[in-house]
């Protein structure tokens, strides 16, 4: 998830940051550093991981970093998790790479029987010299671009199972005149990150999104268009580990 966020040239630095978290709306394209891989897997028995960057620009930026227990709107100082980036700031060359460490803080208990998610943020801050070599230049806008990614606390004592995730899954329904209703039921201790559901009726193919289901969860999708779920399966695409869609077919049992 990318936001972006343009200022004016002329604000003082001050200012600049002042604002700098108030004001963001979406994006997809802007991000010049990017983080390697889209997801955080962090496992309970490690005492720290690395997270990588690359700057793919030919500037360097200033990269701010905190961690959210699942408030999008969070900011450093008001942010919640256990978790700690270290460096919280840093400066990312042109072209070049940073790797920051993050920790398990231990400043709250989580379950050990399923993962536990949370979400971390990286503000990408362009330099506030560019273009003052060219006056023409002088009133271009900055763009600051907020990233947010799924960061999945594992416990070892499940990680083996993440193997056999399609055999935890399974989908009931029910169907009438005013549609069907599926139910994806998830009997895993994982988190599943649902891409799109696909039901495939007399040639013509029905495709909804859905919500990311919690361990040990169900979500439900309502197909309208279909009124009878009579021998159809449903095709459920979901995010992999290493952020990748994979798909399984499932009876629906009714």
């Amino acid at each position: 998830m990318n936001n972006v966020m343009f200022l004016k040239k002329g604000l003082s630095r001050i200012q600049f940051f002042s604002i700098a978290l108030l004001i963001l709306v979406s994006s997809e394209a802007l991000s010049s550093v990017t983080m390697i891989g889209n997801r955080i897997i962090y496992p309970s028995n490690k005492n720290a991981i690395n997270v990588e960057f690359f700057n793919n620009d030919a500037i360097p930026y200033a990269v701010q970093t905190w961690l959210d227990d699942g408030d999008a709107e969070s900011k450093p100082s008001t942010s919640h998790a256990p978790f700690t980036a270290s460096p919280s700031i840093f400066k990312i060359a042109e072209n070049a790479g940073q790797i920051l460490r993050m920790t398990y803080n231990g400043s709250q208990v989580l379950p050990q029987d399923r993962e536990s998610v949370f979400y971390f943020n990286f503000l990408q801050i362009p330099p506030t010299n560019i273009g003052d070599k060219d006056k023409q230049k002088s009133n271009q806008l900055l763009v600051l671009v907020k990233n947010r990614v799924k960061l999945f606390y594992r416990p070892v004592a499940i990680a083996d199972r993440i193997a056999n995730l399609n055999n935890e899954i399974r989908v009931t329904g029910t169907s009438g005149t005013q549609g069907s209703r599926i139910v994806i039921h998830n009997d895993s201790p994982f988190y599943v990150s649902i891409a799109t559901v696909k039901i495939k009726q007399q040639g013509i193919q029905h495709a909804k999104s859905a919500n990311m289901i919690s361990p040990f969860s169900q979500e439900s999708v309502e197909f309208k268009e279909i009124t009878s779920l009579k021998k159809l399966t449903a095709l459920i695409e979901y995010i992999n580990d290493q952020g990748a869609k994979v798909s399984h077919e499932y009876t629906i049992t009714q």
